[in-house]
C-alpha cells in the first residue's frame, strides 16, 4: 500500500535525483527509504551523521552528487544541523531537508534550513522533498551569512 500511494504521487522531474537519507530509526528509514525510491528518486541510507559523510564522499565520485539531504535532526553522534552544515561547505549546491519528531525543532526557522516534522505521510513526505528540490537556489546557512 505504501508503495502503490508513493508511485501515484511521483513525478516525472523526480527521476534518478539522488536522496542522502540520514535516520537513526530502522522504520522510519526503511519506510521514507521506499517511498522515495518508489517515486523515483535514488536513495543513499546512513544511520548516522559519520556514516552519511562518508557515504557523500564516496557517491560524490562513483554515482554523481546528491542533490537533497534529508536528515534526522537529532542523531547519535554529531546532529542533523551539524552534518547539513559540514556537507553544504564540501557541496554547496545540496539542498538539505531536517526531520524532527520535537514540534520545537520542527518550527525553527533560525537555522536556514527547511524542517519537515514527524509523524508525516506519504504524500507530505513526497511533496517537501519535491518544494525543497524545486527551490529557487540552495542557499545554506554558512552561504546566507557571506551573502548579508
Amino acid at each position: 500500500m505504501l508503495a502503490a500511494s508513493a508511485l501515484s504521487l511521483a513525478h516525472p522531474r523526480d527521476e534518478g535525483r539522488q536522496i542522502l537519507l540520514v535516520e537513526d530509526e530502522a522504520f522510519v528509514r526503511k519506510a521514507a527509504a521506499e517511498v522515495l525510491e518508489t517515486a523515483g528518486y535514488r536513495v543513499l541510507v546512513a544511520r548516522n551523521a559519520v556514516e552519511a559523510v562518508e557515504i557523500c564522499h564516496r557517491s560524490s565520485g562513483s554515482v554523481g552528487p546528491v542533490d537533497l539531504l534529508l536528515t534526522d535532526v537529532v542523531l547519535p553522534g554529531r546532529n542533523g544541523r551539524e552534518l547539513a552544515h559540514e556537507l553544504s561547505v564540501s557541496w554547496p549546491g545540496i539542498r538539505v531537508l531536517l526531520i524532527s519528531g520535537y514540534a520545537g525543532l520542527s518550527s525553527e526557522s533560525s537555522s536556514g534550513y527547511q524542517y519537515l516534522a514527524k509523524p508525516f505521510s506519504t504524500q507530505i513526505l513526497l511533496s517537501k522533498v519535491r518544494q525543497v528540490l524545486e527551490g529557487c537556489e540552495a542557499v545554506s546557512p554558512s552561504r546566507q551569512a557571506s551573502l548579508r
